[in-house]
This record gives C-alpha cells, structure tokens and sequence, in this order.
C-alpha cells in the first residue's frame, strides 16, 4: 500500500492559532488606533479647555462683573470639569498610535495573517508519497526505485530530518516534523539502503522507543507468560495422577 504524508495537525493548528492571534492582535490594535485613543485626546483635550476657560473666567470676575455669556461659557466649563471629577483625562502618549499602527495594525493584520495562511498552504502543496514498486512522487518530481540513489539519515535522529539522494544530484528533504508518515517512507527506503540496521519506524535497530521493540518485548512477555501457565498446568496433572 503507497505511503503518503500530510501535513502534521500540530502544525496546522500551530498555524492557525498564529493566524488567529495575529487576526485578534491587528483588531485590537485597530480599535485603539480608530476610536479609543482619538477619544481619549479628544477627552484630554476637551478637559484642558475647560480648566483653562474658567481659570480665566475666575480671574476676570475678580477685576469685573461677568456678561451673561461669560457666566454661561464659566457654567460650561464647570460642567466638563464636573463630569472628569473622578478621573481625570490623560493625554495620550506621542508614540501610542504609531505603536498601533505599525506594530499590530501593519506587522500582526497586513503581514502576519497572510504570513501564516502561506505558510500552511505551501506546507499542504507539498506532498510525498512512496508506492509499493518504490516510486517516490516529491514536490522535486516523480523518481523510479532505480533513480533513488542514496538515504543520508545522519540528522534523521537529532532532527527528524533525512535527505533522499536521487541521480543528477537531486536531494529531497523529508521532515517528520512538518509531515505525518514521513517515518513510515524513510523506513522502508532504510530498509533498502541499510537492510537489517532500522525499525519499521525508522529507528536504529533495538532502540527500547522503537515499536518493533516494544511489540518484541510484549511477545517475549507472553511467550514467558504461557510457558509458565503450561508448566503450572503439567505440574497440576501430574500432582492428580499421582
């Protein structure tokens, strides 16, 4: 039965809670940049104005009596001051919007969303698949077992990363880490390259974390196991004929 990868599900979700992220991040930063920091200065600013209208107004009705729209405009102010009486407005930083902009509305909405949703459409593009004669099908092309010249596993066990060699010096590049199955066509190009030296799941021979290992043990283990039940059972035959 053919061998083929797909993209590994950690990764796709690694990629789409990025994706996600950032999409939440640029929102936010959006929101801030539109309305709450505008409001806040337009707040600020609004406070300001009204201090400063009835500190004058206060000043001048120590010199003169107050016209009536002078009394309206000090009435006005105090209205403003009264309703910032339990906070009062800061000025927004200089470099808050900037920020916003360029740091979530630009770096996390413009480019990090489409960063991500790349990433993962050009990891689902490329697939590799190992047919039952020994073809492999790459993003590289389409090789026959006899074009397959070589296996480099030399990072294969730090980085579950291996190197197909194929005549005219083409090198694909399997990584178990972005793709499922990946093991499954290094194993069984291991077996032709290095016969008797790795696991049906790519392991060197032996290792205790290999299946082949474990199924071994379990086997041996009930092997031991029925040889025991056997021998318990002639004993018990042999105590009743006796």
């Amino acid at each position: 039965m053919a061998i083929e990868t797909k993209v590994q599900t950690k990764l796709t979700l690694q990629n789409t809670a990025y994706a996600v992220l950032c999409l939440g991040l640029a929102l936010w930063g959006w929101y801030d940049y539109s309305i709450k920091i505008p409001a806040q200065q337009a707040a600020f600013e609004e406070y300001a104005a009204a201090e400063k209208t009835k500190s004058e107004l206060e000043n001048l009705a120590k010199a003169t009596a107050l016209s009536d729209a002078e009394k309206e405009q000090f009435r006005a102010a105090s209205d403003v001051l009264l309703r910032y009486k339990d906070e009062k407005p800061a000025e927004p930083a200089a470099y808050d919007r900037p920020v916003q902009l360029w740091l979530y509305i630009v770096g996390c909405g413009v480019m990090g969303v489409p960063y991500f949703v790349w990433v993962q459409f050009s990891l689902s593009r490329r697939r590799y698949r190992l047919d039952d004669d020994g073809t492999l099908h790459a993003p590289e092309g389409t090789f026959a077992p006899e074009k397959i010249a070589g296996l480099d596993l030399t990072k294969w066990m730090a980085k579950s990363i291996a190197t197909v060699e194929v005549e005219g010096g083409t090198k694909i590049t399997l990584d178990d880490y972005k793709y499922k199955h990946v093991e499954d066509i290094v194993a069984a190009l291991a077996a032709r390259f290095y016969p008797g030296e790795w696991t049906s799941d790519a392991r060197p021979i032996g290792d205790p974390k290999s299946r082949d290992t474990k199924k071994a043990q379990e086997e041996a283990e009930k092997r031991a196991a029925d040889g025991g039940d056997t021998a318990e059972t002639n004993g018990d035959g042999d105590g009743n004929g006796d």
